[in-house]
């Protein structure tokens, strides 16, 4: 009986491992080769970078040579890239050749001023941009397009706010505006000349760049046969270094004002005339009587300064009428501009006379145009009729009166009267020793007053209080009528100097106050 072998499981297993292993030394080997086979080099091409492409929204422009395009256009564009993406655009108008001419932006569209060469109205303009990629390769091809441009010269306009009245003395400013149609980045400048407009013509510079809006100030050294005046920019009076040696004084003058563009373009000029008086004088009398008297008490005013030596310039500004008995516009006598004009203007007197008809005039805007005036040590004398004013009035800030004298209504009171003849004396401690005699009529509009803390009391009248029945008893109050502010450069009489010659002494009084007081002198 043959005898099969048998293998033992242990056999078994040690085989199956056998072969195990040899399946695991080939992919050991096949793994080495594949390995091995990563650290050679590719045996394909290496696919180069694409350039990105750009183009324009519009493709050409087709229009005749009439309707040409403003110098300011609008211009969109965009781009794309095969193989990556769009980090911006380089731009460049007419030259692409320098290195310089193109301009980086990440924007996709803008408002170009395009250019127009020196003295042409018309122009073929080149734009191009070319689309950058993220490998910095730029599109070899940019996108162009040529614009048909037209210049538009300029414009240029007054202010009629800001420009000077019929006459001025040496002060004078003007306000006025400039633009472009084709956009205000084409401005180049705008400049003045006076009284030739062939030659002389002067740059005016700018605090800002776009600024589309001058104002000027001219303040001249009042010499009567070649004056030289300084001009400044601004309400705040810049300093420019530039002098004019062209205007006149005692006659007329004008301005000429154009603005050019980069174009050389120039606008359509514009002209205002004025006269430039000189000072005669550093006192200076303001007629604001618009009482049927006015002609008659300037005369007598100026009458008073001649005998006490003095020359004085005049400036009537009595013209205007309150509304419903309200407060008058300020007189159009004064530069339309309050400051710096008119408070450069009245700065030019160390002295002033106002006479006025009514606390309703042109006194209440007295602290505003006076400020630089005061500040620099002016003196002045205001003699107008004191009446009730409103409680909120700025008079209040100005002249020395604090309270007017009451009356007592529900006792049949109705007001003050002021007799016709009657002594108007000095407050006890003003240290004035001179009566004066009130020749104005029977006054019921007069009104005693109570000063400020700290002012002067100057002179009182002999009042009376009238009832409704017309019977009049004397008034016992304080009976203030004049008094001197406590910096000692106002004084306020609240009674027409006119109306207190009845003893003929008014010149009298006048060299007290103005002179004794205020140190009116001539320089």
């Amino acid at each position: 009986m043959e005898h099969t072998p048998v293998r033992s499981k242990q056999h078994g297993i040690s085989e199956a491992y056998g072969v195990r292993s040899t399946v695991q030394f080939l992919l050991v080997i096949m793994m080495g080769g594949l390995l091995g086979s990563c650290n050679t080099s590719p045996t394909g091409t290496i696919k180069e970078n694409l350039p990105p492409r750009t183009s324009l929204t519009v493709d050409a422009i087709d229009i005749d040579e009439d309707n040409r395009l403003s110098s300011s256009v609008a211009i969109s564009w965009w781009g794309d890239d095969p193989d990556g993406y769009i980090v911006g655009y380089e731009v460049a108008i007419q030259d692409t050749t320098a290195a310089d001419a193109w301009i980086f932006t990440t924007r996709t569209d803008s408002t170009f001023v395009l250019p127009i060469s020196e003295g042409n109205e018309t122009e073929d303009v080149l734009f191009a941009v070319r689309a950058v990629d993220n490998d910095q390769q730029r599109d070899p091809n940019p996108a162009t397009l040529v614009f048909p441009i037209k210049n538009t010269p300029p414009i240029t306009e007054l202010n009629p706010l800001e420009l000077p009245p019929d006459t001025t003395y040496s002060v004078v400013s003007f306000g006025w505006s400039f633009d472009d149609p084709d956009g205000a980045a084409t401005l180049l400048r705008t400049e003045i000349t006076f009284n030739d407009s062939t030659s002389g013509w002067i740059p005016i510079p700018l605090d800002e760049e776009g600024q589309q809006e001058v104002f000027i100030t001219l303040v001249s050294d009042n010499d009567p046969v070649n004056p030289r005046s300084e001009l400044f920019l601004g309400r705040t009076l810049r300093e420019t270094g530039i002098i004019i040696e062209t205007l006149n004084s005692d006659a007329n003058n004008k301005l000429f004002v154009r603005t050019l563009d980069k174009a050389l373009a120039i606008s359509e000029m514009q002209s205002v005339s004025w006269y430039m008086k000189s000072r005669k004088s550093n006192i200076l009398m303001l007629n604001d009587d618009a009482s049927g008297s006015s002609a008659e008490n300037l005369a007598l005013y100026l009458e008073q300064f001649i005998q006490l030596g003095f020359d004085v310039d005049v400036i009537n500004i009595s013209d205007g009428t309150g509304l419903e008995g309200g407060v008058v516009p300020i007189s159009e006598a004064f530069p339309r501009v309050i400051d710096p004009t008119v408070n450069l203007m009245m700065a030019q007197w160390d002295h002033i006379f106002w006479f006025s008809s009514s606390l309703s005039r042109n006194i209440n805007y007295a602290q505003e145009i006076l400020d630089r005036f005061f500040a620099r040590g002016g003196t002045m004398l205001a003699t107008i009729p004191v009446t009730k004013i409103d409680e909120e009035s700025p008079l209040f800030n100005f002249i020395p009166l604090q309270n007017y004298m009451p009356l007592n209504p529900s006792a049949g009171e109705t007001s003050f009267l002021l007799l016709n003849n009657s002594d108007v004396t000095p407050v006890e401690g003003s240290g004035i020793e001179l009566t004066m005699r009130y020749n104005g009529g029977n006054n019921p509009n007069i009104i005693p007053f109570e000063a400020v803390s700290a002012a002067q009391e100057l002179f009182e009248g002999n009042f009376r209080k009238r009832f409704i029945t017309g019977f009049t008893v004397p008034f016992e109050g304080p009976s203030v009528v004049a008094a001197e502010n406590p910096e000692g450069n106002l004084i306020y009489f609240g009674i027409p100097l006119a109306d207190l010659n009845g003893s003929g002494n008014l010149n009298e009084l006048m060299e007290e106050l103005l002179i004794g007081r205020l140190e009116f002198a001539s320089p």
